[in-house]
C-alpha cells in the first residue's frame, strides 16, 4: 500500500502535464479566435467609415478625399459614365456633382462580406439633386431630381488601410428631371 501511495503521484504526473497542455492549447485557440473576431470587427468598422467618407466627399464636392477612399487603379461604373484610375474617377465625380447643385447621398444597409484582405460591399443609396443657390435666401422647395439604387464596391486592404478598388452604381428608380 505504501508503494502504491508513493507511485500514484508519479503515475499521475503525465496526466497532470497532459491536462495542463490541453488547457493551455485551448486558451491559445481562444486567444486566436478572439484576435480574429476583433480583426473582423475593426475591418468592418474601417470599411463602414470608408462608405461614410465617400458619401461626405460626394455631398461636399471634396474629391481630393478620394485619395484616402479609392486605390490608384480604381474602376468606376455609374449612370454618369465610366472611369479607370483615381484621377479619371475624380474628373467623373467633379463633372457629375457641380457646385451649382449638390446631391446629398444617403447610404444605408451596408453589407460587408470579408475574405481576408478583400471585401465585397453592397449598400442602398438615395440621392437628391438640389440647387445650391436659392431665391431670397430661402431653401429650395423640392429637389430637382431624386434617385435610388445600389452601390457595389470591391475593397482591398492596403498598407494605408482599406480602399475601394471598384465601385458600381446602379439606379433602381428616379423622379424629376436630371439637370444637364
Amino acid at each position: 500500500m505504501n508503494k502504491l501511495r508513493r507511485t500514484l503521484p508519479i503515475l499521475a504526473l503525465p496526466l497532470a502535464l497532459l491536462a495542463t497542455a490541453c488547457s493551455t492549447g485551448a486558451t491559445a485557440t481562444e486567444d486566436d479566435s478572439t484576435r480574429r473576431q476583433l480583426r473582423e470587427l475593426l475591418d468592418r468598422q474601417e470599411i463602414q467609415a470608408l462608405v461614410d467618407r465617400l458619401a461626405t466627399a460626394l455631398d461636399e464636392g471634396r474629391f481630393d478625399a478620394f485619395n484616402t477612399i479609392y486605390t490608384a487603379d480604381v474602376k468606376a461604373e455609374s449612370p454618369g459614365g465610366e472611369a479607370q484610375g483615381r484621377d479619371a474617377v475624380i474628373a467623373l465625380a467633379s463633372r457629375n456633382h457641380s457646385n451649382e447643385r449638390r446631391a446629398p447621398h444617403y447610404i444605408s444597409n451596408v453589407q460587408i462580406d470579408l475574405a481576408g484582405d478583400h471585401a465585397a460591399v453592397r449598400t442602398n443609396a438615395v440621392l437628391a439633386i438640389v440647387p445650391t443657390s436659392t431665391v431670397d435666401g430661402k431653401i429650395a422647395p423640392e429637389p430637382l431630381f431624386t434617385a435610388g439604387g445600389t452601390y457595389r464596391f470591391d475593397a482591398v486592404r492596403t498598407p494605408e488601410g482599406w480602399r475601394f478598388s471598384r465601385v458600381e452604381t446602379a439606379l433602381v428608380w428616379t423622379t424629376g428631371t436630371l439637370p444637364s
